[in-house]
């Protein structure tokens, strides 16, 4: 009995590899977050601490204690999912599901996860920003709609930079 054509189709073998990589990830993620407070706990301070700085050197003078980063206009509070966790997983699920070789892969996590971070740190600077110098609505606007929609794109743009610079840079030059 012959399987279906579409089964056989590089599409559907992606889509199949991200779904059980995602469940993987976030299965094994949710497990680690949620038996260790600690480790949730660092991931939320430290992400609470470096947009502290951040901030600061741009001049407004912040405080941060545990997750919670307060200052002139500024009181936010760093939860799990401000940290940017959920969209590495994603990015990194996409990433393992991708028919390229391991080390493309392994370098795509060492360079896309640090990216990916890096961007939520701007985004949550960002978001003090406009908490600070902006109405409530523009707040929430940015919080829940912009930045959301943002981040999918964002995954999808570093995603496709690990395709374009490193898994068909070879082929490009021939």
């Amino acid at each position: 009995m012959n399987s279906p054509v579409f089964l056989k189709s590089p599409v559907f073998r992606f889509l199949g590899k991200f779904v059980f990589f995602l469940l993987l990830l976030g299965g094994l993620y949710s497990q680690v977050s949620s038996r260790f407070d600690a480790f949730r706990e660092g991931l939320t301070g430290c992400t609470a601490r470096i947009v502290g700085v951040c901030y600061s050197l741009a001049g407004a003078a912040t405080t941060v204690s545990g997750n919670l980063i307060t200052g002139p206009g500024v009181a936010l509070q760093v939860i799990e999912e401000c940290t940017g966790a959920y969209e590495m997983i994603i990015f990194a699920a996409a990433l393992l599901a991708f028919p390229a070789g391991w080390r493309k892969k392994l370098l795509g996590i060492l360079l896309g996860l640090p990216l990916l971070y890096a961007i939520n740190i701007l985004r949550v600077l960002l978001l003090a920003f406009v908490q600070a110098h902006g109405s409530r609505n523009l707040f929430d606007f940015m919080h829940i709609y912009f930045w959301q929609a943002s981040l999918i794109l964002m995954i999808l743009g570093v995603f496709v930079l690990w395709i374009k610079f490193l898994v068909f840079r070879n082929a490009q030059a021939a």
